[in-house]
């Protein structure tokens, strides 16, 4: 069963990437206000699964820390993720981001006491390749030029390989993968101590929104600027208050199920997901998206996301 909660979650997520591009690169001029926005939100529910399943009887403070721990991990992965994105194209930076296997295979080795096979190590190999090959822009990439009516496309779109900003925003995803995969093993441990599903899941919430809010203070009036829009507002309420939770939950209802390893290779087939819907979005019919439509361009970033599919699954089958 894990598989399928571990598959509905990289879905759900595929949705998510997509409105926080859409809202980064054109609506909400910067970070601040989608941090503003998820923190309330998270907070809010994070805070009322936890008051509803509360912990359990007898827990101890060492339990009950891990899933604020987990929380404070992936507050930071997400919030890098948002730069990232706001640098990058989608397709790109989701990409990148979900090489945290790799990480999550390394820790588990470090502090768990998990063998890391042959297959597994070729695995990693494979997945640092794809994440390199999709990180550099081998040809001349231009998007089609505009996004909607009257929004022009950020000239942090296209990246020259002398621009600092090309190696930085690679950089600031591989960090956040650390800390996702940081995240993901110390829930893992909070399930392994029996700790249930609801509570690890609401304190996470809830912690990870503490995080975006410190890191949306200043965010406030262009949020409010945006919401007073409709399609944006309705980006917000699906993309960045629903999708998430439902990403999440199935996410953690994996992990209790099965192997962090497993469950982390499993969850890294995103990139495709988002691939597949970035590249239709950016059709000229739709204009939603600015990814490169260049055939070549396609190749390369379909070869890569093969490579770090196709690591992550040595990994869970190694």
């Amino acid at each position: 069963m894990w598989p399928l909660f571990a598959l509905g979650s990289a879905l759900a997520f595929c949705f998510v990437s997509v409105c926080d591009k859409r809202l980064l690169s054109f609506h909400l001029n910067g970070v601040p206000p989608l941090c503003l926005w998820c923190g309330a939100t998270g907070l809010i529910y994070g805070t009322i699964v936890s008051a509803i399943v509360g912990v359990p009887p007898g827990t101890t403070w060492q339990v009950a820390v891990t899933p604020v721990v987990a929380g404070l991990f992936m507050g930071c992965s997400v919030v890098l993720l948002f730069r990232g994105l706001r640098l990058m194209e989608a397709s790109r930076a989701v990409a990148i981001s979900q090489t945290n296997p790799i990480f999550v295979a390394i820790l588990a080795l470090v502090l768990l006491n998990e063998h890391i096979s042959i297959a597994q190590w070729f695995g990693i190999a494979l997945v640092v390749a794809g994440a390199v090959l999709i990180s550099v822009r081998l040809f001349q990439e231009t998007p089609f030029g505009r996004v909607g009516a009257g929004l022009a496309v950020p000239t942090t779109a296209i990246f020259g390989l002398r621009d600092r900003s090309a190696l930085y925003g690679p950089a600031i995803l591989f960090v956040s993968a650390f800390c996702a995969a940081s995240s993901f093993v110390v829930a893992k441990a909070a399930l392994n101590a029996h700790l249930p599903v609801l509570t690890v899941f609401g304190i996470q919430q809830a912690t990870v929104g503490a995080v975006f809010l410190c890191a949306g203070t200043t965010g406030g009036p262009r949020l409010w600027t945006a919401v007073k829009q409709p399609g944006v507002l309705a980006m917000l309420l699906f993309g960045e208050s629903l999708m998430p939770a439902i990403s999440i939950l199935l996410g953690v209802y994996a992990y209790s199920l099965g192997p962090a390893s497993l469950v982390a290779a499993v969850l890294a087939t995103r990139p495709l997901f988002v691939f597949i819907a970035s590249t239709l979005l950016s059709r000229m019919r739709w204009q939603f998206l600015d990814e490169s439509l260049n055939p070549r361009v396609l190749w390369v970033k379909a070869a890569s996301i093969v490579m770090i599919v196709g690591g992550v699954g040595a990994l869970s089958v190694g």
